[in-house]
């Protein structure tokens, strides 16, 4: 396991590589490619339910996309440090990005289908069919 969080769908995704834990030094390698890219500001313990309810929907998301959206999870003790650059004022957040561009900041919990509007509104139509049998 690479990082161990409190929500099983983000373990998941670390562990499957659909997403990169990312601090203050990794982060500008990670954004200076031009690829549409999503981070995950998961934020501290006491949001951690609202952080996993998100992850499962992440999770969903860039399995519909096959790789062809890059996810990068900004752990609590790098958020402070990096909210204010990507324009997060709460958590759990999700950023749209292409490279260094905000797109869209996706605060709190929403419903999935914010969530697969936003995507399609900047990344085009999901590559993988839309089955939305959602599991945490």
């Amino acid at each position: 396991m690479i990082a161990e969080t409190d929500s099983i769908a983000i373990n998941d995704m670390l562990d499957t590589g659909l997403l990169t834990a990312l601090d203050a030094a990794s982060v500008d390698a990670f954004t200076a490619q031009e690829r549409p890219q999503v981070l995950f500001f998961s934020g501290p313990k006491a949001v951690r339910r609202e952080a996993h309810d998100v992850a499962v929907a992440l999770r969903e998301v860039l399995r519909d996309y096959s790789g062809g959206v890059h996810g990068g999870l900004v752990r609590d003790e790098e958020a402070k440090a990096l909210s204010e650059r990507f324009r997060v004022s709460a958590t759990p957040s999700l950023v749209l990005l292409y490279g260094n561009d905000v797109l869209e900041v996706l605060p709190r919990v929403r419903d999935w289908a914010d969530y697969a509007a936003a995507f399609q509104r900047y990344f085009g139509p999901a590559t993988r069919s839309q089955n939305k049998g959602v599991q945490a």
